[in-house]
């Protein structure tokens, strides 16, 4: 297990962390939360060893192989699928050796293939191309070098072969940056299933609640430990708040009438010794430690002045040509009261569709029609890079608006968390977070009547998350938003669009309908083809065996039993993998049975032992059964590919 004993982290003179205390059993997934700033990537780099602690302690087990994302992902002429297979250290120490040994020792040999065999090193190119797939890499994709990759794409690589390490402990830092939502849905499952020890950092609340089982929330400087994912770690927040601000009062409502006590009665003799017991218990009174919020950001998006309806219509419009088009002929209305989301893999076309609503693209063919006097507000992740770094938010929105007064842009400013002297503070000095906020600032000062939003949520946490969400909600115009925080999409949208190759459509359903689709998708994917048979051809009969004469009915006959006897070993293996799968499913039912019990979540130590192990054990369970359903899933393929074609004669018995 990981045990952190009064550790103490600072960035120069701030205090990040002091007197932390945490034990993290194995098998558990916790969410490292906080606001920006608070130490959560320092505390990470702490426990990959790269920062030196202040002060305490950080005890793990020496044997634990730790596997993190890497900050950086160079371009090199490397193939892919090469660079993730790196992950896994000892597969790649066992084919050096192997190779140095090639006309060497043959007992060193057989012991070097004996290891490679026990790590599964066989199947590890097929695992590496497996994880690619899941990350939304297309299987040519694999063998091209890095450097053919954006920067972007280089992360997702580098995500690949953090998971390719056969690790103990992952220490994830914002993984999901730069995926969308179908591939945040892939490693959801990847991660439930992963039987180590996870610390992950995100500030995506869904992904949290599919993934963590404990939420370890820093706050002030202080570290505290939620069972759960992050709404129930949330909710218990809120609570231990609200409990903790009545007993503050109460204490304050003491120290107030002792007060007063003390300074009526501490001159007078006759009431000396009363007041002298009265000051001793006011010295005695301890301070209740009250969980103040941080100061609460408030964003507020103005009425537009007009909402012209429709507020702007495509009409068959198409941008690029031939093989490099972009986006195939779209037409659509949107109305003032149109709040959509746009769902589809990176690299569909979604940008671009936002783009050319926008008027940053002019149709290639076709028109774009927006009303006369439409105010469009439009966020893309390039304006943060377009800021003047010398100037500070509030001279950026006086350039805006010079006849604003400076009042109501301070006013404005303090409540995307840019009060007082922030307000004054070079962009270059702000982060990539406050850059954002000020860019959200920009356009919602405009009072636009339409929003075109394309990944406002990244570089926000999660409380800036929670303000923009409800901004959006109270907002009074047309929306259109691009995101792959799911929570703020099922919060803000009513209906959806599926961008998928350039081609525009309405997706009926919710966000829920899309993840089974993706996750049904995905599954008939990874299925993929098998040999129909034993020898890889299927059974056939009659003049479909090769185009022969017709055959006698004694051989149509012995033709049928040979057909029937080669199917036999396909059925077996059907069986087989279908009583094992019943089999895990009743025992993972079981399990997650006994998870529901409140009882193990106490933090006594013996429960806390049970929910490690019953956690861990859920993880290896899932794993066991998806293999076992694939090998199902496989067996029948082949038997149904196996058995004489349904359009042909029947055997005879």
């Amino acid at each position: 297990m990981i045990r952190m004993h009064n550790v103490e982290l600072r960035r120069g003179r701030q205090i990040l962390l002091q007197g932390a205390e945490l034990t993290v059993h194995p098998g558990w997934r916790v969410g490292l939360t906080g606001a920006n700033g608070s130490g959560k990537s320092s505390l990470l780099a702490a426990l990959q060893g790269e920062l030196s602690l202040d002060a305490g302690s950080i005890e793990q087990p020496d044997d634990w192989v730790v596997a993190h994302l890497p900050q950086e992902v160079p371009g090199s002429a490397r193939p892919a699928v090469e660079y993730v297979l790196d992950g896994d250290a000892e597969l790649r120490e066992l084919q050096r050796r192997l190779e140095e040994e090639h006309d060497g020792d043959g007992a060193e040999q057989a012991r070097l293939y004996a290891r490679l065999d026990a790590i599964d090193g066989w199947t590890a190119e097929a695992r590496a191309r497996r994880l690619l797939a899941g990350l939304g890499f297309s299987d040519a994709d694999g063998d091209r070098p890095m450097s053919d990759f954006s920067g972007g794409w280089r992360m997702r690589l580098g995500l690949a072969r953090t998971l390719m390490t056969r690790s103990d402990l992952l220490l994830l830092d914002e993984p999901t940056n730069h995926l969308d939502v179908e591939t945040i849905v892939w490693l959801e499952g990847w991660l439930a299933r992963y039987p180590g020890t996870v610390i992950v950092i995100a500030h995506d609340r869904r992904f949290l609640d599919a993934v963590v089982t404990h939420i370890a929330h820093i706050e002030r400087g202080a570290l505290t430990l939620y069972s759960g994912g992050y709404t129930q770690a949330e909710a218990r927040r809120a609570e231990a708040m609200a409990q903790s601000e009545a007993a503050a009062a109460k204490v304050a409502a003491e120290r107030a009438h002792l007060e007063q006590f003390v300074r009526r009665f501490r001159a007078k003799a006759s009431k000396a010794r009363q007041a002298q017991s009265r000051l001793k218990r006011l010295e005695a009174l301890e301070d209740v430690a009250v969980i103040r919020a941080a100061r609460p950001v408030h964003l507020h998006i103005p009425s537009p002045q007009r909402l012209p309806d429709p507020l702007l219509a495509l009409d068959h419009a198409t941008v690029g040509h031939g093989e490099s088009r972009r986006l195939h002929p779209a037409s659509l209305r949107l109305r003032p009261e149109d709040r959509v989301g746009i769902l589809g893999p990176n690299g569909a076309g979604k940008s671009t569709l936002l783009a050319l609503l926008a008027g940053e693209l002019e149709p290639d063919t076709g028109e774009r029609q927006p009303a006369p006097d439409l105010r469009i507000g439009y966020f893309a992740q390039h304006q943060r890079e377009q800021l003047d770094l010398a100037a500070s938010p509030l001279a950026h929105l006086q350039r805006q608006d010079s006849r604003a007064a400076e009042q109501d842009l301070r006013n404005f400013l303090g409540g995307l968390g840019f009060g007082g002297e922030r307000a004054d503070r070079p962009v270059g000095e702000c982060s990539g977070g406050e850059r954002v906020r000020l860019v959200l600032a920009q356009l919602m000062w405009q009072a636009p009547s339409l929003l075109l939003l394309d990944e406002p949520t990244n570089h926000l946490d999660l409380d800036m998350r929670e303000a923009l969400g409800e901004a959006l909600e109270a907002y009074a115009g047309g929306l259109v938003v691009v995101a792959h925080d799911r929570e703020l999409l099922a919060r803000v949208c009513d209906r959806f669009w599926r961008v998928e190759d350039g081609h525009l459509s309405e997706f009926d359903g919710d966000l829920d309908d899309y993840a089974r689709e993706l996750q049904e998708r995905r599954s008939r994917d990874e299925a993929g083809p098998e040999p129909a048979g034993p020898g890889g051809a299927a059974v056939a009969s009659g003049d479909e065996a090769g185009g022969g004469p017709a055959l006698s009915q004694k051989d149509r006959r012995r033709e049928a039993a040979r057909a029937r006897e080669a199917l036999k070993p396909l059925q077996q293996r059907a069986d087989r993998a279908e009583a094992e799968c019943a089999r895990l499913q009743e025992r993972l039912d079981a399990i997650e049975a006994e998870l529901a019990d409140g009882e193990l979540y106490t933090g006594d130590a013996e429960a806390a032992d049970r929910l490690a192990a019953l956690t861990r054990e859920q993880g290896e369970l899932r794993r066991r059964l998806e293999d076992h359903e694939g090998e199902w899933m496989e067996a029948m393929e082949a038997l149904e590919a196996a058995r004489p074609d349904a359009g042909g004669s029947p055997a005879e018995k």
